[in-house]
Formats: structure tokens, sequence, C-alpha cells
């Protein structure tokens, strides 16, 4: 009963305060230029992703370098999805698109929740337990959750006005204004999904691809992944309170059965807590993939090709 209550405590704490996440408008930038890119991806790392940040190539003979801020989730499916297509068709997928990664300045990414495990560590629910004793000793529960909802809130509400005006930014030093498609993951598919509306009103919306997604709800479509629930941390928030997708643009979400922010049960939350993040924090990482991988990969691809044959 104790990890029930510590699990429900730890959701509670995201999903207690409600967040109005209302997209901001941008004005356009210049026209396209002759070698401006048809489309670029806009990527938002997940919460506290602070490291690995490395400048990244994607793409045979790319002339593009990203600032890094994309993190290794997302560095490690773009890897994937130009891998594949180079195997299967013999072509660079991504040689002439952009990797725009929201950065710190943009967007935080913040989420201050003390980690019960390290990096390594794979707790099981007795240690888990005692490790969570100890922190509530230490630190009043009162403070964790202020400390996290206040993190949370500024981190989101800064990424979620600030990144149509970073886009705004790179189209004035580039005069390229190519559609964007976007991928985000955990906390950054919140941020990422409070801009559909506004680019998908300029008929600039490529596509949303989000891993791990918080927002998901039972019975949304596509999902790929075959969650047991499909519902995320903050479904239980009332949309009045969430942003709106866009309608009539390609979208997929990719949520990993157990992944506790978009598959949320009290088995996948306790094994996150004596994780790192459990399932969640697992998106193409690592050498191994699955067919799902595949999927996702195959996906994102044929959005992408779309703008390639047109080039």
């Amino acid at each position: 009963m104790f990890v029930q209550r510590l699990v429900s405590a730890a959701v509670v704490t995201l999903v207690a305060a409600p967040i109005a996440l209302l997209a901001p408008s941008a004005s356009a930038g210049p026209s396209t230029i002759a070698d401006c890119p048809a489309v670029a991806i806009v990527a938002a790392r997940g919460s506290e992703q602070s490291e690995f940040l490395d400048p990244t190539v994607y793409g045979q003979d790319s002339i593009y370098i990203s600032n890094g801020y994309e993190s290794e989730n997302i560095r490690g499916f773009l890897h994937y999805a130009e891998q594949r297509h180079v195997e299967r068709h013999g072509t660079s997928l991504l040689a002439g698109v952009p990797v725009l990664a929201l950065d710190e300045g943009v967007y935080p990414a913040a989420l201050p929740i003390p980690a019960l495990a390290d990096d390594d560590e794979k707790l099981n629910v007795l240690e888990t337990t005692r490790r969570a004793g100890a922190l509530l000793y230490a630190t009043p529960p009162h403070v964790l959750v202020t400390d996290a909802t206040r993190g949370l809130r500024h981190s989101l509400r800064t990424g979620v006005d600030s990144a149509l005006p970073f886009l705004a930014s790179y189209e004035a030093e580039t005069s390229c204004r190519p559609d964007y498609l976007l991928i985000g993951y955990s906390q950054g598919a919140i941020v990422l999904t409070a801009q559909e509306q506004a680019l998908a009103s300029q008929g600039r919306l490529a596509g949303s691809l989000y891993l791990g997604n918080p927002l998901l709800k039972p019975g949304d479509t596509p999902v790929a992944g075959n969650p047991r629930r499909g519902g995320g941390m903050l479904s239980p928030v009332p949309t009045t309170y969430l942003p709106v997708p866009a309608a009539g643009t390609p979208r997929l979400n990719y949520c990993v059965a157990g992944d506790f922010a978009c598959d949320l049960t009290i088995g996948a939350a306790v094994d996150s807590l004596g994780s790192q993040g459990g399932k969640h924090a697992d998106y193409f990482l690592g050498d191994q993939r699955s067919e799902h991988d595949a999927y996702v990969a195959d996906v994102f691809a044929e959005w992408i090709a779309t703008y390639n044959r047109g080039a």
C-alpha cells in the first residue's frame, strides 16, 4: 500500500495543477530561396535531458548539423530512421532535412524530482520502498510536490511560448520557410502539441511524431507499440487545460507497453521509480530494435519522402 500511495502521489504531482497550454502566434518569415529545405524537423527532448547534447549530422553529405538538444532518444531514432532508409532504398532520408532542436533557453525540459535509482540500477519493490521512505524522511512531501510542480509549469510555459518565436528566428536568419515535422519525447511532446494548431493553420505542419507522450488518452489513434492501457500521466486532466492537436494532419504516437508516461499503471510506475524511468527511458537506445521501432521509422520516412520526391 505504501508503494501504491507513493506512486499515486507522484502522479498527482504532475497532474494536480491545471496548466493552460495555449500555443502562441508567430509572424511569418521571408519567402523561401532556391536552396532552402522543403521540410525541417523540430525536436523537443524529454524531462531533465541535460546530458548527451552532442551536435549531430544526420544523413550522408548533409550540410546541416543540429545543436544537440534533440538529446539521445530522438537522436537514436533519427540515426535509426536514416540507416534503415539507406539500407532499404539506397538513398539518404535526412541529408536535406535540418534538425531544429529547442535549446535550454527556449525550453528548459525541467522536472525536478529526485531519482531513487542510479542509471545502471534496477531496484526491486522492497528497495524502491526503502529509498522512497528515506527520500520522504529527508524532504517533506509538500516540498517535493511544490518543487516539481513549479519546475514543470515553468518549463512547459517557457517551451510553449518560445517554440514558434524560435522558428521565426530561424526563418529570419535563413530566409527559409519550410514545413515543419514535429518530434517530441516525453515532456517535449506536450510542448510541441501546443504548436500544432498554429502551424496547421499556415498549412505548414508536415506531421507529428511523439514518443512516450503523457497526453495520450485511451482510445487515441494512431498508436504504435501496443500499450496495455494507452492512457498517459496527464490523461485524467480535463482537456480544457491541455493543448489540442491539429486535425487532419499526419500524426503517430509511439507508446511502448509499460511506459508509465503514456501507458500508466501501478506496475509501470513502480518499475519507473526503481530503474530511472523504466521503459519510458529506453526509446531507441541500445543496439536492439523491435518491429514497432521499424514501423515508426517507416511511417516517419514516408512523411519525409513526400517532400524528397517533390524536391
